[in-house]
């Protein structure tokens, strides 16, 4: 009896989970079809002879998941060299799940972008969307490798994971994983960081490569009792101490990564930088700057929309994106004296842009607000 119920809740949730990967794909289909392709090209399996022979060429697929503002966009940029993944210091910047794409020699290596891990309870709270629940799960399913980031600079969250995270963890085990301890500029005495390795790898840090292997799938209630008695997990292969906002540490992550990739074809041509449109990517990076420079609830109520792109010259992309206040108040507090204030976030925008295109930026923002 007891193993029909197991089996029963092991098809239940690879059915759920199914529905969830084809959603996903679904949406990803819709909007990657109007998108611009002059800049991050389409992602297409190559045509060239150099690269479509598996014993040349290598892939990875890394998800990186981890609590919000905990560091996971800008690792990634780091990691890339390019500021494909928008950042602010407030929390749910990334609103869903992204794709970059970095080359390191014959390796493609695929970045997977997440939300900070939230629960249901807290996305109803602050009016989140859908792929809060659902897109680190699916980015975690895809990956080969996957690197759990923890900020070490919150006295409040530091000593253990995040039991959103373990969840993760636990539900996935044969997945191997690193452990990125970030934001170790701010942390006064190092001495603590040994202790926090210790306790956040459960005291047991395997150095060595494990092979992957099939687990029994736990229930969701039984990972929520495991959960609730563990501050660390006790898997991870490598444990690395960075900053992700300077860059120190980062190379040794990016060498690790590179030794976890096996011979395969590229997924995406050596130009594609992201799976994320052009339009897309100017207005999130808008919308970070938003968050960055405006107090409290302020810049999560503003709407920010392209509204016009000209990106045929190949130096120069040129853009006017509207943002959009709910009443005239807020308009005149995003504008500022004399538009200083927006003029300053348009400007901070486009150095991040001219980062993320390798191309001149020229941007224009317009506020506006319901008319009486």
């Amino acid at each position: 009896m007891l193993s029909g119920q197991v089996n029963c809740a092991r098809l239940t949730r690879a059915l759920k989970t199914v529905f969830k990967l084809t959603q996903s794909v679904k949406r990803q289909f819709s909007e990657n079809a109007a998108a611009s392709t002059t800049v991050f090209q389409e992602s297409r399996h190559l045509e060239d002879s150099s690269h479509d022979k598996c014993e040349e060429t290598k892939l990875v697929k890394v998800a990186i998941i981890g609590a919000p503002n905990a560091g996971k966009s800008s690792l990634i940029n780091q990691l890339t060299g390019r500021m494909l993944c928008p950042v602010s210091k407030k929390v749910h910047t990334t609103r869903c799940r992204a794709r970059a794409v970095s080359i390191q020699d014959t390796t493609q290596i695929i970045f997977l972008d997440t939300p900070g891990l939230v629960t249901a309870t807290e996305m109803q709270r602050f009016n989140l969307e859908e792929s809060f629940l659902q897109d680190s799960e699916l980015a975690l399913m895809e990956a080969d490798l996957l690197g759990v980031i923890h900020d070490v600079s919150n006295r409040w969250t530091s000593g253990s994971l995040d039991a959103k995270v373990l969840r993760l963890l636990e539900l996935y085990p044969e997945k191997s994983s690193f452990l990125v301890l970030n934001k170790v500029d701010l942390v006064k005495n190092k001495r603590k960081l040994l202790e926090l390795v210790s306790v956040l790898t459960d005291h047991n840090l395997r150095k060595e490569t494990r092979n992957p292997k099939k687990t029994e799938q736990l229930s969701e209630a039984k990972v929520k009792d495991i959960v609730k008695e563990k501050s660390g997990w006790g898997n991870f292969s490598e444990v690395f101490i960075v900053s992700a906002l300077s860059g120190d540490g980062v190379d040794k992550i990016m060498d690790h990564i590179l030794m976890a990739a096996k011979p395969g074809k590229w997924l995406y041509a050596p130009s594609h930088t992201s799976d994320v449109s052009p339009n897309k990517l100017i207005a999130r990076t808008v919308k970070a700057k938003l968050l960055e420079h405006f107090p409290q609830e302020v810049p999560y109520n503003l709407k920010t929309t392209v509204e016009y792109l000209d990106d045929s010259n190949s130096d120069l992309i040129t853009a006017v994106v509207g943002v959009y206040c709910p009443t005239a108040r807020i308009q005149k507090l995003v504008i500022g004296t004399k538009g200083r204030k927006i003029q300053m976030v348009a400007r901070e925008a486009e150095v991040d842009l001219r980062n993320a295109f390798h191309r001149s930026v020229h941007l224009k923002i317009a506020v506006s607000s319901p008319k009486k």
